[in-house]
Order: structure tokens, then sequence, then C-alpha cells
């Protein structure tokens, strides 16, 4: 008698905590089972910057949380400023100045508290995947540290931005270098537009991704153009900042309509 109830009592003990954690048990289609009112692509306003109140669209959502990315470029900053032309993420000025100065700077104490550590969920399956043609390496390594503000990668770009997220290796990754893509055009507010070095014809500016390549210099960029790329010179100013995070969603958040312009389009 006195056994069963001990393995009772563990087993209560053991429901009690997973009630506590809230990543126990997640479901893959975490969209589907999201409580979050809102639906990707959708914006909202969250913090502010240089004296503007920071726009982010809405990407993805799970259980309370969602995905943002700031609709616009927020700042010119070199990804990283030692003098290397190899630099993986985790090492990198960028993640530091978005963890450190941004952070402090754009978000009140209420605000940080909603804002969740989180990491690149693909990581390791995508670190050790074939992808491209004559099974070499996945094109890009995967951030594999853990951020309140962090760069999206080029997996999480593919994923949230194409149309088709999974296309046929045989036709190349998604966001071919030889197009340019209106999907994953960004344009900076008045601020960056002040700091960048180039802009298009039509003010839209190139934004900085999170990861390295496996077997070359430089990191992987989204051009002025709509075009994925390489950018060897990490201390160029020529790209604009879009921070992303997961932030827990709270029903006071204000959500817009119709987003801000800040380019020359139509």
């Amino acid at each position: 008698m006195k056994r069963k109830l001990q393995k009772c009592l563990t087993i209560l003990g053991m429901i009690g905590l997973c009630i506590g954690l809230s990543g126990c048990g997640n479901d893959k289609d975490t969209a589907a089972k999201s409580t979050v009112p809102l639906e990707r692509g959708q914006h909202i306003m969250y913090g502010s910057y240089q004296g503007e109140v920071i726009e982010w669209r809405v990407l993805d959502k799970k259980g309370d949380e969602v995905l943002l990315i700031s609709e616009y470029g927020l700042d010119a900053q070199p990804y990283d400023t030692s003098g290397k032309n190899r630099v993986l993420w985790e090492d990198s000025t960028i993640r530091e100045w978005l963890n450190d100065d941004f952070y402090n700077s754009a978000f009140s104490e209420d605000e940080k508290a909603n804002i969740v550590l989180s990491f690149s969920e693909g990581f390791e399956a995508k670190n050790s995947s074939t992808r491209l043609l004559g099974g070499k390496p996945y094109y890009h390594l995967e951030r594999g540290t853990k951020d309140k503000i962090f760069l999206l990668s080029y997996t999480e770009m593919c994923l949230y931005f194409d149309p088709d997220p999974n296309p046929n290796p045989k036709e190349g990754s998604c966001f071919d270098f030889q197009y340019g893509h209106d999907e994953v055009l960004c344009y900076p507010t008045e601020y960056a537009k002040q700091r960048l070095y180039m802009l298009n014809v039509k003010d839209a500016c190139g934004w900085w991704m999170a990861d390295c390549f496996y077997d070359t210099d430089g990191v992987g960029v989204i051009s002025g153009y709509g075009q994925a790329q390489r950018e060897i010179l990490l201390n160029s100013s020529r790209y604009a900042v879009r921070p992303a995070m997961w932030v827990t969603w709270q029903s006071d958040m204000q959500v817009i309509e119709e987003s801000r312009s800040y380019n020359n389009k139509g």
C-alpha cells in the first residue's frame, strides 16, 4: 500500500512539473495549436528605436508566442568589426550589438519581459543536411545560440518568405542570386537611410542574415534587389539590420492594418 501511494505521488509530481514547463510536450504543428489571435503577415507595433515606434511583421506563432521581424531596416551596422573574413554568428559583433545596445535602447523593462530567449530549431538538422547538388553540405551554417534578439538564418528566411519553402534541390536554393525577389525586398527607416552606404534606385536596401558559409568566407545577405548573396566585407555599412525575436503575446499589443511606407514603390 505504501509503495502504491509513493508511486501515485511520484506520477502526480511529474504531471505538475510538466504543467509548469511551457515547452513540455509541444506538438510540431504549433501554429494550429497557438492561442495567439494573429496570422502570419500581420503587423504589430512594439518598442521604439531612434524616436520611432518599431513596426514588426508576424512570421510564425506557437503556443502564446509569436516570431517577429522588423518590417524595415532599422540601422546600418557591420556584421563584424574584428577584421576577419570568416566569423560565426556566435562570435559576431552584430550579435553583441543586437542583444545589448539595440535591446536596451529599443525596449522598456516591461517590453523586455515579453521577449523570449530562443534558438534556431533547425540547427542540428540543417547543419548536417546535403540539400545542394553533388552531396555538398547545406550552403549556410545555422544559428546555434540562444538569443533574445537575432537575425534570421537562411533556412528561416526561406521558410517564412518563400512561397514554396521546399524547392527542388535541382532547381537551386530559394531566392536564387540570379533573380530579384519582391518578397524579400527591404526598405530602411529614415534614420537607417542616413546611415546606409548604398541604396538601389527605389530606395530598397540589402540586409544581413545570421549565417556564414561552410566552405568559403563571408555571410549570407539579401541584396537591395531581393537576391540571396554572399558578402565577404563583414565590416561593410551597405546592409541594414532587420532584428527578429520571439515574444510572448499580450492582449494590449498594438496590431495595425497597414504598414507605414518608407519607399518609392508604385
